[in-house]
Parts: structure tokens; sequence; C-alpha cells
């Protein structure tokens, strides 16, 4: 197994793709904490994972409890190797917001998950990595976002920009710690939550290239490879897994209202 032996944090690991990841990395052999707001989701996955995955709630937009998650970690299992920043915050309550009407609320409390809390994590785990001396894995979750805007996802799209910008930086600054840093880039992915447009779920085969929807275990095998030793030359990569979205050209015009009801603040 890749990872055994390895400890690995995911943030938002309890839904999703956040939960896809937990399960592919725990089943490469890696111990799990699984940090979340969500008790019973993350509980409930933590138990049917075994032993080697813990749940540790944990609101990152707060760097004390960010240290708080770290601690936790340490005490469980005795180093951090893989940080996966995947937990973000999309719309307050599900409602979403043209620009203009865009609140202060919003704005603060997903730059503040999405960003903010991507800092905290990935420096406390660059300084837990660079003080132990065995190097390490940060990976960052995006969104075609970064780089075509959504309508009406001003404040999600724009944190997801910083979080490419970003990677990029750290790559850089830790590169001569043995520290990787990298982004990935998911396209339209079929989870729990936002899985589906309006009514309707989005038809696929007119606007993915290969013809259907990702699906958390497609994200999380690509988490799986640039956390192992099979990537130990990648760093600064931005890594689409897309099924061809961003190749294309142009999609299809596809007239749709997003329904973000499902999703979790």
């Amino acid at each position: 197994m890749r990872l055994s032996g390895k400890t690995a944090i995911i943030t938002g690991g309890a839904n999703g793709i956040g939960a896809g990841c937990v399960r592919r990395l725990a089943a490469e052999g890696a111990n799990v904490v699984i940090a979340d707001i969500d008790d019973a989701a993350g509980d409930a996955l933590a138990a049917e994972l075994g032993s080697a995955v813990i749940y540790a709630r944990a609101d990152i937009s707060q760097r004390p409890t960010v240290e708080a998650l770290f601690t936790t970690a340490i005490e469980a299992f005795g180093a951090i190797d893989i940080l996966v920043n995947n937990a973000a915050f999309v719309h307050q309550g599900g409602v979403i917001e043209n620009f203009l009407e865009y609140s202060d609320e919003a704005w603060q409390r997903t730059l503040g998950v999405n960003l903010s809390g991507m800092f905290y994590c990935s420096q406390t785990a660059a300084r837990l990595m660079a003080k132990r001396g065995e190097g390490g894995v940060i990976i960052n979750i995006s969104s075609g976002g970064a780089s075509r805007a959504h309508r009406h996802m001003f404040g999600y799209d724009t944190s997801k920009g910083g979080i490419e910008a970003a990677a990029r930086s750290m790559a850089l600054d830790l590169a001569g710690l043995n520290i990787r840093v990298n982004t990935i880039v998911p396209g339209s992915t079929r989870v729990d939550h936002g899985s589906s447009v309006g009514d309707t779920p989005i038809p696929p085969t007119d606007v993915i290239p290969l013809g259907r929807q990702g699906t958390p275990a497609d994200l999380a095998a690509a988490v799986a490879f640039l956390a192992s030793d099979d990537a130990a030359y990648i760093t600064g990569a931005r890594i689409f897994v897309d099924g061809g979205m961003d190749a294309q050209l142009r999609s299809p015009a596809v007239d749709f209202d997003y329904d973000f009801s499902g999703w979790r603040d």
C-alpha cells in the first residue's frame, strides 16, 4: 500500500469529495483525520473505516481551532505527512447572491473558510513537517471557477483563485524542505450535496467530453497519487480531473439555475 505508515488530515472530510479522499487514503494504508463540522457524518465515517481513521470537529476559519486539530492528530498518530485542503464554503444558507447584492457576511465567511482556513492549515502542517525534517505533501482542492467564473458565485470563485495562487507560492517556498504542494481542479462532480442543477441533473453528454460527471472516487484517485511517492518529483502543479472540460474551446450553452439547497454551511 502506497501510503502505509503515513498520516493525513483531510478538511471537509465527512462528505462528498472529502469523504471519497478519506476512503481512498485509508485504503492505501494511511492513518486519516477527518476534519469537519458535520459531527454525525464524521463520526459515522470514522466508525465505518476503523481505528486508523478518527474524526475531529474543526472550524478551520479559526486558527486556535486549527492548532487544536493538529494537536489531536499528533496525539493520535505521532506525525503529519499529508494535508488535503478540501473544506469549502459556497453559499450562505444555500442562497445565491448576485454580485450587486453580495453580503459582507457571505464574503467574510467564504474567505474565512476557503482562504484563511487553507492558510492556517497549510502553515501549521508545513511548520510541523519542517520541524520533523522528512518532507510532506499539501494538496489543495480548487475549482474550474478559479479561472472561468460561475455566475453568482463571486466569493467562491475569488477564493478558489486565491487557493491556486497560494499553492504555487507555497510550492516554491517549501520545495527546499521537500514539502510538495499541488492543486487538483475538479470538474462537474456528483456528490451528495449540489448534485443537481435546478430540478434536473446536469446533462453530462452535452458539456463533458468523457460523457459523464466525475465521482468522489475519481478525485480521490488523483489525491492518492499526489500524496504518494509516485509523485515525488511533482510540485507546483495544477491537475485537472474534469473529464476534459478544460481542454475544450467552449462547451455547449446550457441555461440553468444552480440549486445549492443541499450544501452545508
